[in-house]
């Protein structure tokens, strides 16, 4: 069975009506028409809708989680803040200009999607702020008004970096680069939280460093500050340190010595001896430069070789 000229759009639908219409189509080369139809906040997880026509259909906060959507048509569909974690998409399944969310009306959330070769280049990822995961994690209450549990909100933050490494990684796969890093970065500092949430100081406090050095190596001006801070801090150090002991420096000769000590290499002229401040500090910058060194090989040997 199958109606021409869209009948059902804008038209309030729900469930019920949904299996209704998926159990009399008798035509699989006729899909069930759903262009249009008004399904906002509607519990339709698990529904078999392959190659429905979904165009221009309305599911902000509807459930359709666990949804077959092969070969469906889902171009235009309003997604803001709906559940598609889960779902199973093809390179049959239309994706053309959905629209994924809003400040107003929330984000659609991701984890576990079954991305198959789904095209995911003809989506405009922009729209995505936060996946609509992280942004449930970070809510204190449920749905219902209660306050959430250490439990549940751990698990859900558990979630939310699951749902954007997967993203990232689809993402990345089919040469979308920059809105795989935003992804892949957005993980690293949920991850952070889930640390934070563990009780482990010593990865969250490290953690925490890697982001502050280098974004993760997502954010890579952050380095070239860290790195200037710490030669011109230490070069400050020398003048200062200079005023009070022979030789007095110039600003261009303690710049020299704190470049060349941060990369461990300092020299230091005849009139100072290994036991001077100035030598006690080049040290200090060269421990500090080559904690720095390492942190960033580490950070940047993670982010382009996922190593």
């Amino acid at each position: 069975m199958y109606w021409q000229g869209h009948p059902f759009k804008n038209i309030t639908l729900c469930r019920a009506d949904v299996e209704w219409l998926l159990a009399i189509n008798d035509d699989e080369h006729k899909p069930v028409d759903l262009y249009g139809a008004d399904l906002r906040k509607v519990d339709l997880h698990s529904l078999l809708l392959e190659g429905a026509i979904l165009s221009g259909i309305y599911l902000e906060r509807a459930d359709l989680s666990g949804a077959h959507l092969e070969r469906a048509n889902l171009n235009g569909a309003h997604l803001e803040g709906s559940d598609l974690s889960g779902v199973f998409l093809t390179s049959a399944t239309n994706v053309r200009d959905i629209l994924l969310g809003n400040e107003q009306t929330g984000f659609v959330s991701l984890a576990g999607v079954y991305w198959s070769d789904a095209d995911l280049t003809i989506v405009d990822w922009t729209q995505l702020n936060i996946l609509g995961d992280a942004q449930q994690a970070k809510q204190r209450y449920t749905s219902k008004g209660e306050m959430k549990d250490s439990m549940t909100q751990l698990e859900e933050y558990r979630t939310a970096v699951r749902a954007n490494r997967q993203l990232a990684v689809a993402l990345q796969e089919q040469g979308l680069n920059e809105e795989a890093a935003f992804f892949a970065y957005r993980a690293q500092r949920l991850q952070r939280v889930v640390l934070r949430r563990q009780r482990k100081v010593g990865l969250y406090l490290f953690s925490l460093f890697l982001d502050l050095l280098a974004g993760y190596g997502y954010r890579l001006g952050r380095s070239l500050i860290a790195y200037l801070i710490i030669i011109i801090g230490f070069m400050g150090i020398y003048l200062l340190n200079a005023h009070f002991v022979i030789p007095h420096l110039r600003w261009d000769e303690a710049l020299v010595l704190s470049l060349s000590s941060f990369h461990g290499r300092g020299f230091f002229s005849q009139n100072i001896a290994l036991g001077d401040t100035y030598a006690r500090l080049a040290v200090a910058e060269a421990v500090v430069g080559l904690l720095i060194e390492v942190s960033l090989i580490a950070t940047f040997t993670q982010r382009f070789f996922g190593k």
